[in-house]
């Protein structure tokens, strides 16, 4: 049987089980819409989903893309990435490392990498991080996603250096290194330039204080970039399909054929929380993007979600849709190449990411001390203003909301104290404060409230408010309540059993840049990510777990410090350091 046709007798079957159908986002009326949807669109999702077999794999074994989970602002974020290599004598190296936040899953992979359970589990993660060394960059696409959307900055020079050429694709990893649990362990680094290393080891884990199971990926900032969604996928997939085998009790097989078993009645379900989530964004009839590409069920459901999703979120026939668009540039051109209706495929589209914080932290840890305040985060997000969408003016109608937002990786107040001085440095907006230029202010951590709240304190941001961690129905509806006008949801569109059932668990993680080199040599500045309080204690901490504890406790203390933002400057010598920085890092791209 077909992924399609299990998949469709799945929902049918879902759709036929009754129910009250009054409340269009109950699962009764969201499996009758959604069956409704696949019957008047069967021939465009056989389509989409012809080249996958019933277990949710490709079905001639081939490798998918290297950028099927990475999402479009890696696209954006490509040319401040190769401007600050530049800046740095092209000698910028990253490091990003795996956090299994599941306690649960955590311990799991741990027993089945020291041998104190089968090895199964462990076995599965390796053939799948290993399946990353034959996917391979596929040059055409990057080449349409920068023609197509005018990006900037993506010349030949930067295709030759993130694809390789059309003879002989770079693949997203190099090699993949696994050292024995017991073994002493140095962080693999990679062989020559260009390389990108995958290392798995078993190590101390300083803010655990307990052994765990490291999963980490080293290279040129240019080209690991693109493992962090990846990666993070390449995780996730075998955890996942551990503990579906474990609900519909079916046995794991090596090539995971045995999934076919539960693998289309799951992406039924899956759907049909995607359609429950759908209804009460169209009730609210707030605009909004599907954050799609990573710890999710497979790339058969991102399809999906894509195709389901721009039509449905239409308020009216004669109205655009309310969908943004999807975050995954893939599933845009996988769907457009496939010849499926336009009116199913939505636009590519991404916000900001705390990456380009968290290195330009490191690289930029001496301005920040210097500062006393995270000044490197405003170098960020203005070297994105001049060298990606925004091309470094918003005056235009529309213009505005291409210039994103995303303050609270040290914490939105000491983002904001950074910011509130400095003025524009160059181009049609000089003098203008930097606030002002910002469209779009993405809330990541902290509580919907305490954003609006602190960002009404600074008179010159007068952008609008976008909601990032939807997690369940009632953060929607207080979003809009607090006059948020956008939102971004991932897991909410389907992955997510905690959406629809607050008594279930999700496998959480995430994949954060934990260590910086340049020109060979380890900032002596750690990345790091705090998030904004949200009286969870720390919260969303992210650091370096091989970090000796003294060495903890002083990045701890940096951050805190950084995150009260008691600046070192008077204005005129913030707006002097900013300004030396920005021309340092733009070069010829200055504006006059």
């Amino acid at each position: 049987m077909s992924l399609y046709n299990g998949f469709a007798a799945a929902l049918r079957e879902i759709a036929g089980a009754g129910g009250d159908a009054s409340d269009a986002s109950s699962e009764a009326a969201a499996a009758r819409n959604a069956l409704a949807f696949v019957d008047a669109h069967g021939s465009d999702i056989e389509k989409a989903l012809a080249r996958f077999g019933a277990s949710g794999r490709l079905s001639d074994g081939s490798p998918l893309p290297a950028s099927t989970y990475n999402d479009f602002y890696k696209w954006t974020m490509a040319p401040v990435i190769k401007a600050s290599m530049r800046a740095r004598s092209e000698s910028i190296v990253c490091t990003f490392s795996a956090n299994i936040r599941d306690v649960s899953y955590r311990q799991k992979l741990l027993d089945s990498t020291t041998g104190k359970a089968p090895a199964a589990l462990f076995d599965a993660m390796v053939r799948e991080l290993t399946s990353l060394t034959k996917r391979p960059f596929d040059r055409d696409l990057f080449d349409r996603v920068a023609s197509e959307r005018k990006l900037p900055g993506w010349d030949k020079a930067l295709l030759d250096t993130v694809c390789g050429s059309a003879d002989a694709p770079r693949m997203l990893v190099t090699e993949v290194v696994i050292t024995p649990p017991g073994e002493s362990v140095t962080p693999a680094m990679p062989k020559k330039a260009g390389d990108v290393v995958v290392h798995i080891f078993v190590a101390n884990d300083e803010k655990l204080g307990a052994e765990r199971v490291y999963v980490e990926a080293t290279g040129p900032w240019t080209l690991v970039s693109w493992l962090e969604t990846s990666m993070m996928q390449a995780i996730y997939e075998p955890l996942f399909r551990d503990a579906m085998r474990a609900r519909f009790g079916v046995a794991a097989t090596v090539d995971d054929s045995g999934d076919a078993a539960w693998y289309p009645k799951w992406l039924a379900e899956a759907f049909v929380r995607c359609g429950r989530s759908a209804a009460v964004i169209k009730e609210l009839g707030m605009p909004g993007m599907v954050m799609t590409g990573r710890r999710t069920g497979g790339f058969p459901l991102i399809l999906l979600q894509a195709m389901f999703l721009a039509p449905t979120l239409k308020p009216s026939p004669s109205e655009p849709s309310k969908l943004i668009g999807t975050s995954s540039t893939t599933a845009h051109y996988w769907l457009k190449d496939t010849g499926v209706d336009s009116a199913l495929v939505p636009v590519a589209s991404g916000t900001h990411a705390h990456e380009l914080s968290m290195v330009l932290g490191s690289v930029l840890g001496d301005l920040d001390d210097r500062a006393g305040l995270p000044l490197s985060q405003i170098v960020g997000h203005m070297l994105y203003f001049y060298l990606s969408v925004p091309h470094g003016d918003v005056k235009a109608d529309g213009r505005k909301n291409l210039m994103p937002m995303l303050p609270d990786t040290l914490g939105t107040k000491a983002f904001m104290t950074a910011a509130q001085p400095l003025k524009v440095p160059h181009g049609p907006h000089k003098g203008d404060p930097v606030l002002s230029v910002i469209g779009m202010a993405r809330q990541d951590s902290g509580t919907l409230e305490g954003f609006k709240e602190l960002l009404a304190k600074y008179e010159d941001f007068k952008g609008a408010l976008m909601a990032s961690e939807i997690e369940v129905p009632e953060d929607l509806f207080k979003a809009k309540e607090l006059g948020y006008v956008a939102y971004g949801a991932g897991g909410f569109y389907g992955d997510s059993l905690k959406a629809w059932d607050k008594s279930a668990k999700n496998i959480s993680m995430a994949i954060k840049v934990l260590r910086v080199y340049v020109s060979g040599e380890r900032s002596t500045y750690e990345p790091v990510k705090t998030g904004d309080p949200s009286g969870s204690g720390e919260g969303k901490f992210e650091a370096d777990g091989l970090l000796s504890p003294e060495r903890m406790a002083a990045t701890r203390d940096r951050a805190k410090l950084l995150g009260e933002a008691k600046s070192n400057m008077d204005a005129t010598q913030l707006q002097a350091a900013f300004d030396a920085t920005m021309t340092e890092f733009l070069g010829d791209a200055v504006a006059a």
